[in-house]
């Protein structure tokens, strides 16, 4: 079990429950090279609610709680709900506590996790809420530094290119903000650098922040972590088009640099297909770590494993 009933941001996951979820991933990752399967679940279901567009989040909870044996209910748009009718948020999560034993949910608006949360009687899992959170990121991301790098401390990281609407950018800051030692610089347009309460936030918790518009990646740095400009959230998209191919990396900028590359995808400008061959880009292994990470905390909330 894990010592809270919903995980919706990355602000609960201390160093002590990651260190704890490593290793109940890792069971994991040796029950799906092992065995394929397990039924540790065989008793539950899952409800997979996705009120955004989504690929390796919905298909890897899916693919997590067949490979446990649960049972899975869908619904992938707002448009085949009754959010279509009118119906309120919280009246849909009371109305699906009594369908499933779990609810996974990717929602637009920035919040909707802890509104959610609050009214479900049900573990609840933030699949990502608008450009706030996107908690499971966050641990298959420093799962995947740790598995690459053997430290989650001390660690040199460059977040590009959107980090103020990057979701993803945002629950990975949060999180390796609580290891001792960290450096962020944060690389991107002006326009689109955290905010103000962001990095007064990982600065709080200890994290040393700066903003540039440019980086050399053979500057010294352990993490290069990018993400796609967030073409969805922009109110203008002139500020998109005019960025979204001035920030990218290129095998010429990036070949000679010892960095571990990751990319929480999906890839649209950011990377360049050429970087795929090098041995620090990493960005594939990193979203098949989605199956495991998924896996155990389904297992973890549902009380079925402990810490």
């Amino acid at each position: 079990m894990l010592p809270f009933a919903s995980l919706t941001s990355s602000r609960q996951l201390t160093p002590d429950i990651i260190s704890g979820l490593f290793v109940a991933i890792d069971n994991m990752a040796t029950i799906v090279a092992e065995q394929g399967t397990s039924t540790l679940l065989q008793d539950k279901v899952v409800a997979l609610l996705f009120f955004e567009p989504s690929s390796r989040t919905m298909l890897s909870f899916q693919s997590a709680a067949q490979r446990l044996k649960a049972g899975t209910i869908f619904a992938q748009s707002a448009s085949t709900t009754s959010f279509e009718k009118g119906e309120s948020l919280e009246d849909l999560i009371q109305i699906v506590n009594g369908y499933a034993d779990i609810i996974v949910m990717r929602h637009s608006q920035p919040g909707s996790a802890e509104v959610a949360a609050q009214v479900s009687d049900a573990p609840f899992i933030n699949a990502g809420d608008g450009g706030n959170e996107h908690p499971t990121q966050s641990i298959i991301d420093s799962y995947t530094i740790h598995k690459h790098r053997g430290r989650l401390d001390n660690l040199n990281v460059v977040f590009g290119f959107d980090s103020l609407q990057s979701r993803s950018i945002h629950s990975l800051s949060r999180l390796l903000a609580q290891y001792e030692g960290n450096r962020f610089t944060f690389t991107g347009p002006q326009e689109l650098w955290p905010s103000s309460e962001l990095l007064s936030e990982l600065r709080a918790a200890g994290a040393q922040c700066d903003c540039v518009s440019e980086v050399d990646y053979r500057d010294n740095f352990d993490v290069v972590y990018v993400n796609r400009l967030q073409e969805e959230r922009f109110a203008d998209t002139t500020l998109f088009e005019a960025n979204r191919r001035k920030y990218r990396i290129t095998r010429d900028n990036i070949e000679g640099c010892d960095a571990l590359l990751l990319d929480p995808l999906p890839r649209i400008d950011e990377i360049a297909t050429e970087v795929d061959a090098l041995e620090n880009a990493v960005y594939f292994k990193q979203a098949s770590y989605g199956v495991p990470v998924r896996m155990a905390l389904l297992a973890l909330l549902l009380g079925k494993i402990n810490l």
